[in-house]
């Protein structure tokens, strides 16, 4: 799973980065051709320089990423900027310094975008929306991300039947998303101390200060994960039921 948050690649080393078409096969590169890569302006000017080194080179690229299931075989789109890497090392064999130089590929956007959590099934459109669009942004603008993040508990909030507005004084004010979470039925209890977690790196993302990076977004959409399986999940749904109906009869439960 970790593996879907890798911002990297290589032509001989792609991340299990899971379709997000069927979710069941993986993103491959299929052929020399699958990835075009040039030189920026200033590496090819570079490259003029008597002190020249093959890591002082940059790039862009865009692929293409197919599908590894039989049955699905989705294209999915993919662009972003690279650099040499080089790896140097002793070939005890040969008796001699030797030196690897290799692409190193970052990607900024995919079309269509990765899904980077578990969504259910069951889970609202406006919350899903949101969250979508936060993948999108994962790889390009951290903090957009992380805005998208805290617009989908938002909308949790009105699917949960939490109003968005108050009067005061005869004028309509917007209730604060703090507030909203706050609002929560007494039924949601476990779940209000998650929420405010992603509404923190939410903010965070929006506020200039310390920069956030991939480990606050990976971490709202494990929050959120959790959030929505407790919510709309049938399976653990089903499972507190089930542990309900046993503490209330303090044992065997013999009727499921």
């Amino acid at each position: 799973m970790k593996d879907i948050y890798k911002t990297y690649f290589t032509r001989n080393a792609v991340p299990e980065w899971r379709c997000p078409t069927c979710d069941v096969g993986t993103l491959a590169l299929v052929g020399d051709d699958s990835l075009v890569s040039r030189a920026t302006i200033k590496t090819i000017k570079d490259r003029n320089d008597p002190e020249w080194e093959p890591d002082w080179d940059r790039m862009v690229f865009t692929c293409i990423f197919v599908c590894s299931n039989a049955d699905c075989r989705e294209s999915v789109c993919c662009s972003g900027s690279g650099h040499v890497s080089t790896f140097e090392y002793y070939d005890d064999d040969e008796g001699r310094d030797c030196r690897v130089d290799e692409e190193i590929y970052y990607p900024r956007y995919f079309s269509p975008p990765l899904m980077l959590m578990n969504i259910p099934e069951k889970c609202p459109h406006s919350v899903r929306q949101h969250l979508c669009e936060s993948f999108s942004l994962f790889f390009a603008d951290k903090g957009a991300a992380l805005n998208c993040a805290r617009a989908a508990v938002e909308e949790l909030m009105t699917e949960l039947g939490v109003k968005r507005f108050e009067s005061i004084r005869s004028k309509r004010r917007r209730i604060m998303l703090h507030r909203r979470i706050e609002l929560l039925q007494s039924k949601y209890d476990a779940l209000k101390e998650i929420l405010l977690a992603v509404k923190w790196l939410g903010n965070a993302g929006s506020h200039s200060g310390d920069p956030v990076g991939d480990e606050d977004v990976i971490a709202a959409y494990k929050l959120l994960e959790h959030v929505l399986s407790s919510l709309y999940d049938g399976k653990e749904r089903e499972l507190r039921d089930m542990a309900r109906r046993i503490n209330r009869r303090k044992g065997p439960v013999r009727n499921w």
